[in-house]
């Protein structure tokens, strides 16, 4: 594992004038090295599993975020094989799906077998895991020839964010960004009638076709994966990031809401939507598969369209 201990400066981001911490920016030399783990699991056990074992077992010290265990709460976001996912929602067959071969260095004990330790194959390489079937440490010559070529898991923190310790990354810039915006619903006012003609006061109504416009955008869990995934964030510019946009628009795009002037405006500003390159990687590994850059394209769009017309 490799614990990085690393001072990060970050882009202003000022979000109408009120300035906040933004992307990745440059960041100065900080120490860091790289610790390998093996365990012996079955290929449905989730790396978020392996790590608490690590953590019963061999090292106490080693230090991650996670919180229900049930891929809902977006803590536990880490880069594994490089590309950020959830800790809780990948399991150890997957991971080693995209993993690569690593050829072992042996190195002997006294009195001891030969025993093969995986050799980090990347300078970005923290905790490695490895799958039943790819165990990389063996007594035996004849096992540990079967693991010259296992798979390592790496993990490491999240990009675009500084790190706190080990896998923990700070995520509270995304998390100010997001309050920034005031991301709760802005009621209309507009009171809803029953049937027979009297005030409803207790609920707004909307059509099915209403909330299917924004019902998938609420299923946002704030992990941070999509920053870490969008070059624009993680490379340091000035940018919201694309969290901070998907959020807005679910509330843009909710019927009941009547902040969307405020809203569209907020996050018109130069590190706004005018930010957004429309790489769209940002989209690519969400674990609720929520199409983040598409979203924010096709809201990009429909903004110039309703302008032209107006």
């Amino acid at each position: 594992m490799r614990r990085t201990m690393r001072p990060t400066r970050r882009a202003a981001s000022t979000l109408g004038g009120a300035p906040v911490a933004g992307g990745f920016g440059a960041s100065d030399a900080g120490r860091s090295w790289t610790q390998d783990y093996t365990l012996t699991v079955d290929p449905r056990t989730t790396v978020l599993d392996c790590l608490l074992l690590i953590k019963r077992t061999q090292d106490p010290t080693l230090a991650f975020r996670y919180s229900c265990g049930h891929g809902m709460c977006g803590s536990d976001a880490v880069a594994i094989n490089g590309t950020p996912s959830l800790l809780c929602k990948t399991t150890v067959g997957q991971a080693a799906q995209t993993a690569k071969p690593v050829t072992p260095a042996f190195r002997r004990t006294a009195g001891a077998q030969p025993t093969a330790t995986a050799t980090p194959s990347t300078a970005a390489t923290t905790p490695t895991t490895t799958p039943a079937s790819a165990s990389a440490a063996s007594t035996t010559s004849a096992a540990s020839a079967g693991t010259m070529n296992a798979p390592v898991i790496d993990l490491a923190p999240i990009a675009a964010f500084s790190v706190q310790r080990d896998l923990i990354a700070d995520i509270d810039p995304m998390l100010d960004q997001i309050r920034a915006l005031q991301p709760y619903l802005q009621a209309r006012g507009d009171l809803a009638m029953t049937a027979d003609g009297k005030v409803n006061v207790f609920e707004y109504l909307q059509s099915p076709e209403q909330l299917a416009k924004f019902e998938q955008l609420t299923t946002c869990i704030a992990c941070g994966v999509c920053e870490a995934s969008c070059p624009v964030f993680v490379g340091g510019d000035a940018f919201v990031g694309p969290a901070a946009l998907v959020n807005q628009i679910r509330f843009i795009d909710d019927s009941r809401d009547g902040a969307a002037s405020e809203r569209l405006a907020a996050i018109s500003e130069s590190d706004g939507l005018p930010a957004c390159q429309s790489v769209r990687a940002c989209g690519l590994n969400c674990p609720q598969g929520i199409d983040v850059g598409e979203v924010i394209w096709q809201f990009i769009q429909g903004v110039q369209t309703r302008k032209q017309e107006g």
